[in-house]
């Protein structure tokens, strides 16, 4: 129809076609050679479901988002082009400055941003594209820990059971052993070893003799 919206005879008569329900029949229900030009009709159908109509969102909508405390950065990302994309001139800078306050603060990404404010949204989104990768591979990898660390606790669990019982002295005879348990890991043994390497204390000398 976009090749034939001069010709109101065949726009006014092809409308009713895309209409079904209580639309079709408000058309059915016009009088007869009440509409002079498709112009008109086009009038009398917003009037009539004007109610309807979606009213247009400001930049006050966007100052109302935050990021959940467990949101990653894509899905935030994606939330937040959303509304922006609803907004109706919305400056570059605004979008960046409130995309920077309804970010998490100290995440990698938000320091990014404090450090070096980009200037255009597109730029935002190529530089966060980088952090995203990260996140998705530090969480492949706590997965990835959080697996080796179930299996390891299976292996001693079959271990514990397989392995003969040692009698216990009368001090721990009635009391029950507490199971212990782990957090997973959220990130690399590599990374781990480099943050905690100067903590780490070398263990006691023997007291007992070997044999």
């Amino acid at each position: 129809m976009a090749l034939n919206t001069n010709n109101d005879l065949l726009m006014c008569k092809c409308f009713p076609v895309s209409l079904s329900g209580p639309a079709l029949n408000w058309f059915k229900n016009l009088t007869q050679g009440s509409i002079p030009s498709f112009q008109d009709l086009c009038d009398k159908f917003i009037s009539q479901y004007y109610g309807n109509k979606r009213p247009a969102k400001d930049v006050s909508s966007l100052f109302t988002m935050k990021q959940h405390e467990d949101e990653r950065l894509q899905a935030f990302l994606t939330r937040f082009n959303l509304v922006k994309s609803m907004v109706m001139e919305c400056h570059p800078s605004t979008a960046i400055q409130v995309f920077k306050l309804a970010m998490n603060r100290g995440t990698p990404f938000h320091i990014s941003l404090v450090v070096n404010t980009p200037k255009t949204m597109d730029e935002l989104n190529e530089r966060a594209d980088g952090f995203v990768r990260l996140e998705e591979e530090e969480a492949a990898n706590a997965r990835k820990t959080s697996i080796i660390s179930t299996e390891e606790k299976s292996k001693a669990k079959i271990r514990q059971k397989q392995a003969p019982q040692r009698q216990t002295s009368w001090k721990a005879e009635k009391r029950p052993r507490e199971e212990e348990s782990f957090t997973p890991l959220k990130i690399t043994l590599a990374r781990l070893y480099q943050e905690n390497k100067d903590k780490f204390r070398p263990p006691l000398p023997i007291r007992q003799p070997l044999e």
